[in-house]
């Protein structure tokens, strides 16, 4: 079905009772459709075990960890004007824990700690060493990312 609001058209995004409203950025053309319940896939139920664990794991790290994080993500964000996406610390987190496990395949995200980090050596231990090991892009004065993750 196609909506034409021209006034509220643009604030009409998300979901309203059984409608779920889209609209693309470049063109501004709004598109309603009838709300479906998707359907619980064991890719579902892998990704919300590992977005919870990876949760768990970021409350764990140390301040100096984080704010290492923080100061990386702001690093990157400079290098990075212009492209789509801003970068905060819990994303680059996240991109440094799957870049880890690009590098590493037997690395499980469900279930891995701060201590299992420290006790198989992977290096993620610090943001330097994570740059160092390409899970994480180089950025201007990423060797002085030197915080421990616990």
């Amino acid at each position: 079905m196609k909506v034409n609001l021209d006034l509220i058209g643009k604030a009409l995004i998300g979901r309203i009772g059984k409608l779920v409203f889209y609209r693309f950025k470049k063109s501004n053309v709004l598109i309603a459709r009838a709300y479906k319940k998707p359907r619980l896939t064991q890719n579902n139920f892998d990704l919300r075990t590992k977005a919870k664990n990876l949760g768990v794991f970021y409350h764990n790290v140390s301040d100096g960890y984080k704010r290492d994080l923080r100061n990386y993500a702001t690093n990157l964000n400079n290098e990075t004007i212009g492209d789509s996406c801003i970068y905060n610390m819990y994303n680059v987190f996240i991109k440094m824990m799957y870049g880890l496990k690009r590098i590493y395949p037997e690395v499980d995200l469900k279930t891995i700690t701060p201590e299992i980090v420290i006790e198989e050596g992977y290096p993620v231990d610090t943001i330097s060493h994570a740059v160092d090991a390409c899970t994480l892009p180089e950025v201007k004065f990423s060797n002085e990312f030197t915080n421990p993750i616990i």
